[in-house]
């Protein structure tokens, strides 16, 4: 007792106390008095020393970490696709982010195809989008694209140079949004030829559409880079949609005079265009 009271920088009779008060409390014997006053841990008292002995182990490692968390000052900005669940890119940007920012971190999150509500009410920082969404935002250029018809590999069309909007008229077409959006396929493709494909369906995960093209339930009309690892696994193939194809551009867009966002994009625009 003498020796823990002098660690504890307390007298031993306020230790003897405060020993007391927690058997008191606890209803229960934590040490036997033997002579001289020794003490020796009962049952209870070891097993209370382990529980403690593991739960300041815990709190002094929770200590060094926030001590650490606090050095640091870390920022995390949110970034997502649009409309895609494509995130091949994502690792390896990653990083390089933390490599060559070190007060900088991101985190994947996913926003579906409307970037403008979901930056405006702060559930992401950066979206990479493809065409020009609406909103409040601000857009920058990130690079260049095609739209493709992509098909199993052992469709009639998959050897195509390219295809016409008249030679889907017979199939199972997938989309991942029910009212088509201006600048796409539809409007630049479809609609101008008049025809139709013989059945539509909505299927709201890209990924989930590349998995049905593969199996042969669909062709579909998508982004050439976001279906890249899928293009280079060779379980789709693509064709152009029409001899001069459809070229689409993919924008960083974020939220107006926010200059953290805008720093990570020019990173965007550098890696992304050596892609």
């Amino acid at each position: 007792m003498t020796e823990a009271a002098r660690r504890l920088s307390t007298s031993q009779s306020a230790l003897s106390h405060r020993l007391a008060e927690a058997e008191r409390r606890l209803g229960t014997r934590l040490f036997d008095r033997g002579q001289n006053r020794r003490l020796t841990p009962t049952r209870d008292g070891l097993a209370l020393h382990q529980s403690a002995t593991r739960a300041l182990a815990d709190l002094t490692r929770t200590e060094t970490a926030l001590r650490t968390s606090a050095n640091a000052a870390t920022t995390t900005l949110r970034i997502s696709v649009g409309s895609y669940d494509c995130y091949h890119w994502f690792p390896d940007f990653l990083d390089r982010i933390r490599r060559t920012n070190d007060d900088l971190d991101l985190e994947l999150v996913v926003v579906g195809d409307a970037p403008g509500p979901a930056l405006a009410a702060g559930v992401v920082d950066i979206v990479i989008a493809p065409g020009q969404p609406e909103g409040d935002i601000t857009l920058q250029p990130l690079f260049e694209d095609e739209l493709v018809l992509v098909t199993a590999p052992d469709h009639r069309l998959a050897e195509s140079p390219y295809v016409d909007a008249a030679e889907l008229s017979d199939e199972t077409y997938l989309t991942y949004n029910a009212q088509p959006t201006p600048g796409f396929e539809y409007d630049r493709f479809i609609r101008p030829a008049q025809t139709y494909p013989l059945v539509v369906r909505v299927v709201r995960q890209t990924s989930a559409i590349v998995e049905l093209v593969a199996a042969g339930a669909g062709v579909s009309v998508l982004s050439q880079w976001a279906l890249r690892p899928a293009l280079e696994s060779q379980r789709i193939s693509a064709a152009r949609c029409g001899a001069d194809g459809l070229g689409l551009v993919w924008h960083a867009a974020t939220r107006r005079n926010d200059p953290q966002a805008a720093r990570i994009v020019n990173e965007l625009i550098e890696y992304l265009s050596a892609q």
